[in-house]
């Protein structure tokens, strides 16, 4: 027979459950502040419980929207390339504020030329403008440069990979 204990068995209260949560949901990945604070209203936690969680986790350097953004910036640059507006977008989308995805936005680009950058995207992409005329194949490097956030570079990126093509022996469709 077991003896029975004089004190019930430890129950977390609220703050350790989303302390604990949190730690979990940290193992797995990174969080911006607002990536947190939504998973773990999601999870039930009151606001109260939730601010006081993220204080904790921002005093031990968990949750860093500053490093969170560098780090998020630095991965895509180097397996998907974007331009600056684009990855604007995607950091403000998990809730990193304008002023900081503009500060890390400028330290990533500093010394970054987006045409270049731009141009060894169309580079690996070139099969998909062999054999399409000059007008269709600039006209999908303005659309596929677009989408990934270059803007104003794209147009330039755009002629300057069109002329590399041809002059290498771009199997090309001759303008109509």
């Amino acid at each position: 027979m077991k003896p029975k204990s004089s004190s019930p068995p430890h129950r977390p209260n609220a703050a350790e459950r989303a302390k604990n949560a949190a730690f979990r949901l940290l193992s797995a990945r990174a969080y911006s502040c607002a990536e947190m604070r939504e998973r773990l209203r999601r999870r039930g936690f009151q606001e109260p419980v939730v601010e006081r969680t993220l204080d904790q986790l921002r005093r031990l350097k968990l949750v860093d929207d500053r490093d969170y953004a560098l780090r998020f910036v630095q991965e895509r640059m180097r397996t998907r390339p974007a331009g600056r507006a684009l990855l604007r977008h995607e950091l403000e989308k998990r809730g990193i504020d304008s002023a900081t995805a503009e500060d890390v936005l400028d330290e990533v680009f500093d010394g970054v030329d987006p045409e270049v950058v731009a141009l060894d995207l169309l580079r690996s992409r070139r099969r998909h403008y062999d054999g399409v005329d000059r007008r269709k194949a600039l006209s999908r490097m303005y659309g596929f440069l677009g989408r990934r956030g270059f803007g104003a570079v794209a147009h330039a990126a755009a002629e300057r990979a069109w002329l590399e093509f041809s002059e290498s022996g771009h199997d090309s469709v001759p303008d109509s």
